[in-house]
């Protein structure tokens, strides 16, 4: 008995693991991890150097993990048992609470945030005779019913205001909360943040007409459905339109022609793509400007250096401005950043917004 237990054994374990090997052999490798949105890893290169230096077997342990046979299921058995049977708070980092949905709830990286604040000063020296304002997006985490580990506001203001003492510091936590953001993505909605819109035109006093029309474009699951691996209700991408966002004109800087082109403010079929939230002034763009064409406008201007969290905030503020220059550090060096952006002397603002996600990763803005 004992040895035919040994047999039963040693078969079950050959077909499950012949099983799989001639699964991974039948079924072709996905081209895209669509619940991830990005491509599996490439198989390695193999040669005897990298054989002996290990980096062969640890790209070829990427490459299975990504590209192995009912990969999707088996992590939504693993999320399920992460939550439902183990009880655990997260799953490699990725949380869920009743009030905000899904995230990925950093603490603060306060050297990263430090070198952020430096970086920031250090562009101010483009503009000194405007007005400079700087301002945090507050991380959904801080909203949450649960104590989770999050975000600092606080503490982060208290570490940027070291060097930022020159600049005024607009606070934003409580002009949102935790229904304002996207219950599967990073990211707010753009139809739920009046109370960002009011906190800014009275900090930074300008006139805003706020008569939106609401639309949608359609259910998206965002990312954080696809990196927890369990299913989740979809949320709704719901955009704003009115007079000075209808006729505004967008252009957008190419760096393949090396010049601006002309564009939309909301690429409606994008939303429908991979990143549902580029629908939102094309989503990864250096540079943008958008002119507000409407009568009796003033000739105000504003730059904003920004991340992608503006690409939905800035069409809303279209009609306190002539013009609206977005700038995304993380793609323009600092040391040609005059030679595409000519600053107003006068009659022009400066917002400096980022989210948690860029302060805590300050090496991504491209700042020398």
């Amino acid at each position: 008995m004992e040895k035919l237990k040994s047999y039963l054994t040693l078969s079950v374990f050959i077909l499950l693991i012949g099983g799989a090997f001639l699964l991974n052999l039948i079924l072709p490798p996905p081209e895209v991890l669509v619940s991830e949105r990005r491509r599996p890893v490439s198989f390695p290169k193999f040669s005897i150097n990298n054989l002996i230096s290990t980096e062969f077997m640890n790209g070829f342990s990427k490459y299975a993990a990504d590209n192995f046979a009912f990969r999707d299921e088996l992590r939504t058995i693993r999320a399920a048992s992460v939550f439902y049977v183990f009880r655990q708070t997260d799953k490699s980092g990725i949380y869920t609470d009743k009030s905000v949905g899904a995230g990925k709830f950093d603490t603060p990286n306060e050297r990263s945030i430090r070198r952020a604040g430096e970086k920031i000063l250090k562009l101010t020296e483009f503009f000194p005779n405007l007005n400079v304002y700087y301002s945090v997006i507050p991380d959904k985490s801080i909203y949450t019913q649960r104590s989770f580990p999050g975000f600092d506001p606080e503490l982060t203001q208290t570490i940027l205001a070291e060097q930022l003492q020159n600049l005024t510091y607009i606070d934003l936590t409580g002009a949102l909360s935790g229904g304002d953001f996207y219950r599967t993505d990073i990211h707010w909605d753009q139809s739920k943040i009046n109370g960002v819109l009011d906190t800014l035109s009275e900090a930074i006093g300008f006139t805003l007409d706020k008569n939106f029309n609401v639309k949608s474009a359609g259910e998206f699951h965002g990312v954080y459905t696809g990196q927890l691996a369990l299913p989740q209700p979809p949320d709704t991408m719901r955009y704003l339109t009115g007079d000075a966002i209808d006729s505004a004109v967008i252009k957008y800087f190419d760096p393949s022609v090396n010049g601006w082109v002309t564009g939309h403010m909301y690429e409606i079929e994008a939303a429908s793509g991979r990143d549902p939230y580029d629908m939102f002034l094309r989503g990864v763009q250096p540079l943008i400007t958008i002119e507000n064409q409407s009568a009796n406008t003033t000739n105000r201007q504003l730059y904003i250096f920004r991340d992608s969290f503006s690409s939905s905030l800035a069409p809303l503020l279209t009609s306190a401005y002539k013009t609206i220059t977005l700038i995304d550090m993380r793609y323009i060096d600092s040391r040609i950043l005059t030679d595409y952006v000519t600053f107003a002397q006068t009659d022009a603002d400066v917002l400096f917004l980022y989210s948690s996600q860029i302060l805590n990763n300050a090496e991504v803005l491209l700042i020398n």
